[in-house]
């Protein structure tokens, strides 16, 4: 499990480099990993922060129903995990997407 934690997190890590294109498959990915570990503060805080950065890529690309249906996600998994930073970040997205 700690093997998956340490693969998304290298994901999100090199994700912000990318152009949004290129950063839906990646965040796409890490989710993917992260769902494959059990619910947790750190997962669901990184599953948050996965859902909320492809939130603002498909948003960067003009597809808004995917940016709002990743940021309701994120939203949700960024409540969960009680990470504050994260539920800063979700909050802020919300805020400028106007939910």
């Amino acid at each position: 499990m700690q093997q998956l934690l340490d693969q998304a997190a290298l994901i999100l890590k090199d994700v912000r480099e990318l152009s949004p294109q290129d950063a839906i498959s990646k965040l796409r990915e890490a989710a993917g990993l992260l769902q494959a570990v059990r619910p947790g503060k750190e997962r669901d805080g990184m599953l948050a922060l996965a859902e909320l950065r492809l939130s603002q890529a498909q948003k960067g690309l003009g597809n808004q129903a995917e940016a709002e249906r990743s940021l309701i996600v994120g939203y949700s998994y960024a409540r969960t995990s009680r990470e504050v930073r994260v539920r800063r970040f979700a909050e802020k997205l919300r805020g400028e997407m106007g939910f």
